[in-house]
């Protein structure tokens, strides 16, 4: 193993300036003949298409790419170089390496649009030809953009990402509720990034925005109309935020200060624990550093991390009704969350009495994409018999609510249609008869019910059928499957509330 080699296999992935500075210092080379001993190495690696000042290259060994110290090694390097790439790689770090496309703006820490500023689009577009980041496809989620990886680098796991992104939706509306209640923000102009367009500030875009016109926040233009301030907040609900994973955020803060005609932002970042690096980051900036528990007490911040091992857990697992039953007792009280949980049990429920009673084998959430076409349908419940395969749209509402007549119409005149081609693709399902069925525990109106019935009426017996399964309907098959529990967890959350 040469000087080169052995430089990068103790001290990680590096730069070429501070190699060659190695060999000056440990070897009393001159830097002429460093630069040339470094420039000449074989058996390492150079990253192309991300560029340093002074044409310095990024250099590691095979075995190293993708792993943690790759990623931290060439974040710090950019970082210190002035490059934005750096943050963005520091925001996914923080992640687990992955976030759905659409978050990606708002975590790299870049704004959507300024001079002499790479934008979030720009930014993925280079680091994507440079073979560092990617595009990938997850159900339940859709697109994501995710740290390319090495075999075992960054093996996070979907149903970790999928409850992680729940708590935090529903992190993002008890947030919400706090500074509508507090008077903090204008109460009908909060926005979170769950909504059509992303929360902006500015040039930047954020989990959460509002106008607040608090005393200090207002100010007045030269004829007299108020200009509001802001609050900005970002959410993350994994694991402990570092300084590293703060930095984007901090970048953000700091850039939006620096525009003119901004007025003053409040800016708020909310994690389960920070580092002491990153607690000293962020109020070294005049952030707010929070927690769901300095936030709103233990039994909220507790109920949020419950959720995500309740959600993890049952993916992969029978689902257990009386841990749901205690996060409808903590996080209840949170606008929406109710209604969230309640939707994410019914397809559980659905899941549970599927693999007990109709078939060998049940998968969630299970993402379609015939050939040819560019749209993707999701199906929440696939049972596989050896005979059949049932395809399961869940629906869990309130007694009372009624699914929206657009929801039922995708889901018959798109998903049904789309999922079916898919399934006369593969190879395992091709000859087995397809039976759609759509499962809801509140009402269906009577021009969706029209419809059903017309398209029942018109199917060819050979292709497909479809089915509905409602209230009563729904009641009598938990009661058929005799499993107490499953029977007690629906009655008390789709019939009794």
């Amino acid at each position: 193993m040469d000087l080169i080699e052995t430089f990068l296999e103790h001290n990680g992935p590096a730069l070429s300036s501070e190699i060659a500075k190695h060999l000056v210092d440990a070897h009393r080379m001159t830097p002429d003949q460093a630069r040339k001993r470094v420039s000449r190495a074989s058996h390492v690696r150079r990253l192309s298409g991300v560029t340093f000042p002074h044409r310095v290259r990024f250099l590691y060994l095979d075995r190293q790419f993708g792993s943690g110290r790759y990623w931290a090694n060439l974040a710090s390097a950019l970082i210190s170089s002035g490059s934005a790439y750096g943050y963005a790689i520091n925001a996914l770090r923080q992640r687990d390496g992955i976030v759905p496309e659409r978050h990606f703006p708002i975590i790299c820490g870049a704004p959507v649009r300024q001079q002499k500023h790479l934008s979030p689009e720009k930014i993925f577009q280079r680091l994507s030809e440079a073979g560092l980041l990617k595009r990938v496809t997850l159900p339940k989620i859709g697109e994501c953009i995710s740290l390319a990886r090495a075999d075992g680098m960054y093996d996070w796991r979907e149903a970790d990402f999928r409850a992680r992104l729940m708590a935090e939706e529903i992190l993002l509306s008890a947030v919400k509720d706090w500074l509508r209640n507090l008077g903090i923000a204008s109460y009908n102009q909060v926005a979170t990034r769950e909504g059509d367009t992303l929360p902006q500030v500015a040039t930047f875009v954020w989990d959460m925005t509002a106008p607040s016109y608090l005393g200090h926040m207002v100010k007045k233009t030269q004829d007299g109309q108020v200009k509001p301030g802001f609050v900005a907040c970002d959410v993350y609900l994994g694991g402990v935020v570092t300084e590293d994973g703060a930095g984007p955020f901090v970048r953000k803060c700091i850039t939006l200060r620096s525009l003119r005609n901004v007025g003053p932002c409040m800016q708020i970042f909310v994690g389960p624990r920070f580092s002491d690096g990153a607690f000293r980051l962020l109020k070294q900036h005049g952030i707010i550093p929070a927690t769901p528990r300095s936030l709103f007490g233990e039994e909220v911040a507790d109920g949020l991390v419950q959720l995500q091992s309740v959600l993890s857990s049952a993916a992969e697992t029978t689902v257990d009704p009386e841990r749901f039953d205690k996060l409808f007792k903590q996080l209840g009280k949170i606008e929406g969350a109710a209604n969230q949980l309640r939707g994410t049990l019914f397809e559980y429920l659905t899941a549970e009495l599927s693999r007990q009673s109709l078939a060998q084998t049940v998968k969630m959430n299970r993402i379609f994409k015939p050939s040819g076409d560019n749209e993707e349908a999701e199906a929440d419940v696939v049972a596989v018999h050896n005979d059949k395969i049932r395809v399961i749209e869940c629906k869990g509402y309130s007694p009372r609510g009624t699914v929206p007549i657009d929801l039922f119409k995708r889901w018959l005149q798109v998903n049904v249609p789309r999922c079916y081609r898919a399934i006369k693709e593969h190879p395992d399902w091709r000859n087995l008869p397809v039976h759609f069925e759509f499962w809801c525990s509140g009402k269906l109106c009577e021009e969706a019910l029209d419809l059903f019935h017309a398209a029942q009426k018109s199917l060819n017996a050979n292709r497909y059928s479809i089915d509905l399964r409602i209230g009563r309907e729904l009641h009598d098959a938990f009661r058929e499957n005799k499993d107490a529990e499953l029977l007690t967890a629906f009655e008390k959350h789709f019939l009794s509330h």
